[in-house]
């Protein structure tokens, strides 16, 4: 049976929301059915590869650079997309980065590809909230639309954001491996006594890049109230970033050197949910967070800021609060974890099954 080509265009391959997405999907779907290439236009965060390359490189994906002229000169970003499109013979293009993808399917349609996918991530975009950009973005929508065959989101408020109110879509949650989120005690044991805490020690997690939409400026002002008045927390915050010594230099402001750790991006990053207590995320904006998700897959108490979609809640002890909101008194109800519950409602973000979506939006 002849292989479909799909071509999948992202900013890079390094870890994040859309990244994951990809990458989970990659792993569980039946590559037996399709040839997959990657095309990316930004570099590197770390080095000289992506975090993903290897493992991409691995699995028979064939891995493209573009030259970053979405702004400089559109319409030779749309040219080289249709050249290599029409070169390599894709017939799908998916498309990942949100209004450019306009872009994108431009280009592919040019190529000769006859499936467009654009796939909506997020609920916002904080380069658009000027007039002009606002502006833009919304010529970028109706092209948008115009040109792609297919719309998909992680959630019902990303789709409404990138594509409009009216027009269909396909939800396709950021499914996950459960099996690999499964929480382990002996893994929670072992973590916090590779990492020096001890058992009735309060540890606060967040998974985030050190940008502003993160909101970790705010994250260290709830931890420091938290802190002040309970001397056995710690918190841990994973993930890499521009404003990671603008982070640093607020915790050394505040006096919490002692008791918050960075830490870089984790391939095994499901230990750091079995050992830690409470994930708190207080982002400005989201789509459905693959790692509160994952949080959630592994029993965790999650507080999430209420500009989270309400889409992501699966654990009834999961809280949403307003940004102003009172994090401390929610944080002091939460309770040193000490096993898993048993989640029915995570079959929804059972990867497997997000692969079923994906292979009907393709097959169809």
């Amino acid at each position: 049976m002849k292989k479909q080509k799909i071509l999948h265009v992202l900013g890079g391959l390094d870890h994040g929301g859309a990244e994951a997405f990809l990458m989970n999907a990659l792993r569980f779907i039946d590559r037996s059915k399709y040839e997959f290439g990657i095309a990316t236009f930004m570099q590197p965060k770390n080095g000289e590869k992506f975090d993903f390359e290897d493992e991409l490189k691995e699995m028979g994906v064939k891995l493209y650079h573009v030259a970053d002229n979405r702004f400089k000169n559109p319409l030779k970003f749309e040219n080289d997309i249709a050249k290599l499109v029409k070169d390599n013979g894709y017939e799908t293009v998916h498309s990942h980065i949100d209004f450019m993808s306009a872009l994108v399917l431009t280009g592919a349609k040019k190529g000769g590809a006859k499936k467009r996918i654009a796939h909506s991530h997020s609920t916002n975009n904080m380069k658009i909230n000027s007039k002009p950009m606002q502006v833009v973005s919304g010529m970028l929508r109706k092209k948008l639309n115009r040109v792609a065959t297919d719309r998909v989101a992680c959630g019902e408020d990303a789709g409404k954001f990138l594509f409009g109110a009216k027009q269909r879509f396909t939800v396709i949650h950021n499914g996950i491996d459960l099996d690999r989120f499964r929480f382990n005690a002996n893994t929670r044991h072992k973590m916090r006594e590779q990492c020096g805490f001890n058992e009735d020690d309060m540890i606060l997690l967040n998974v985030g890049r050190y940008e502003k939409v993160k909101n970790h400026e705010k994250l260290i002002d709830i931890f420091g109230d938290y802190s002040r008045k309970h001397k056995n927390a710690h918190l841990l915050i994973i993930g890499d970033g521009s404003l990671k010594e603008e982070l640093e230099e607020k915790i050394a402001s505040e006096r919490l050197g002692d008791n918050v750790t960075l830490l870089p991006s984790q391939d095994k990053v499901e230990r750091y949910f079995m050992m830690a207590d409470v994930f708190v995320m207080p982002s400005l904006f989201e789509g459905i967070p693959n790692v509160g998700v994952e949080a959630q897959a592994c029993g965790m108490k999650c507080l999430f800021s209420d500009k989270v979609p309400q889409e992501v809640k699966i654990l009834d002890s999961t809280e949403f609060i307003p940004l102003n909101g009172d994090w401390l008194k929610s944080i002091e109800r939460a309770e040193n974890r000490n096993m898993a519950v048993k989640q029915p409602g995570m079959k929804a973000f059972d990867i497997k099954e997000t692969v079923k979506i994906l292979e009907s939006v393709y097959d169809k």
